[in-house]
């Protein structure tokens, strides 16, 4: 049901409803998104509003990855989970007041893996672990009016690879009581 949702959401227009957002909003500038894509502030200039629009919307990320996987979990039989988000961006930089262009098509595909195990034979007081594995970005396409951006593309996926490689240091097994849980 989530994937079937054809509508794109904004990013902006969600922050506006949370004040602690706001030092999140004040930054979403062409500024901000300069220092990791230079050619971004040289296109639409120094300090111009942007705005992220997502959606999770299958048949919109299909768009760019036409053989891609739904979004969802999956689960093999030796206790492996694995969470598949798929989710088409357009990001669009206000060029004046209250006149926005699109500026970048993003597809993207965030996986989570972890493993959930059991022990334990009495059912209300078995004993779970679950433990992360990892978290990676597994299919990442931008477009500039059609054209793949290559390098744009490299650059995001080794900046978001890296946080998630300082993520990944954190990970350690979350164990749980079935009757804690209900």
């Amino acid at each position: 049901m989530f994937t079937s949702v054809d509508k794109t959401f904004s990013a902006r227009e969600m922050m506006k409803s949370n004040p602690k957002l706001s030092p999140l909003l004040a930054s979403m500038k062409t500024t901000v998104i300069g220092t990791l894509i230079p050619t971004f502030t040289e296109e639409y200039g120094d300090n111009k509003n942007f705005d992220i629009m997502f959606s999770p919307s299958h048949s919109l990320f299909k768009d760019g990855f036409p053989n891609a996987k739904m979004s969802g979990v999956y689960i093999d039989k030796n206790g492996n989970w694995k969470f598949q988000a798929n989710i088409f961006m357009n990001l669009n930089v206000e060029t004046i007041p209250k006149q926005w262009e699109p500026a970048r098509e993003v597809y993207i595909t965030m996986v989570f893996k972890c493993k959930l195990a059991s022990n334990g034979t009495n059912p209300w007081n078995k004993k779970f672990s679950l433990t992360p594995k990892n978290i990676e970005i597994t299919n990442l396409k931008v477009l500039k009016d059609g054209q793949e951006q290559e390098m744009e593309q490299m650059m995001i996926q080794s900046v978001v690879n890296i946080q998630m490689e300082n993520l990944k240091r954190n990970f350690k097994e979350i164990p749980f009581l079935l009757k804690t849980l209900l």
